[in-house]
């Protein structure tokens, strides 16, 4: 006897297996289109969600509280002049970085010639949505100033909304 023929199964047994497999066959694949059809359905409705409504408010008031910060210290430093970055807290550092970071010349230690910039709490006309932006220098007589930036204000109080992820 040849190997080959030791392995296969007895003649009976192979046909009454094959419905069985062609059906189990169909019942994966069609779960499994439904699984997919149900998937891009709730997909669709994410999607639209998105588009309207509150998180299109909420980014365009995170675009505009970030381009008012820029604004602001636009008007208080020019560029490639040294720049210190401050804040009460970390929360302001890392947003007056994340607003200025990309145009700013940052001084590698203090220094008479740099400016310290932060981000501070506020209320009235000319907020960044109750932020501004202030710049503090040393002038060769020893006399520290402080500057309030301009040209840019966004209405309200608060933190603004986390972007959606």
């Amino acid at each position: 006897m040849r190997e080959t023929e030791a392995s296969e199964d007895p003649p009976g047994l192979r046909g009454r297996w094959n419905p069985l497999r062609a059906a189990v066959g169909v019942a994966l694949c069609a779960a499994g289109v439904g699984t997919l059809v149900i998937k891009a359905g709730h997909g669709e409705q994410t999607v639209q969600a998105l588009r309207v409504g509150r998180p299109v408010f909420d980014a365009r008031l995170d675009d505009a509280y970030y381009r008012c910060i820029d604004l602001q210290a636009h008007s208080l430093v020019s560029p490639g002049r040294p720049v210190l970055i401050e804040g009460p807290d970390f929360g302001a550092y890392v947003t007056l970085l994340k607003a200025v970071g990309s145009w700013v010349t940052f001084a590698s230690h203090p220094s008479p010639s740099a400016v310290a910039l932060s981000l501070n709490e506020a209320t009235g006309r000319g907020t960044c949505h109750g932020s501004i932006v202030v710049a503090k220098e040393t002038r060769p007589d020893g006399r520290t100033t402080t500057v309030v930036g301009s040209g840019a204000s966004v209405a309200g109080t608060g933190p603004v909304p986390a972007p959606p992820l």
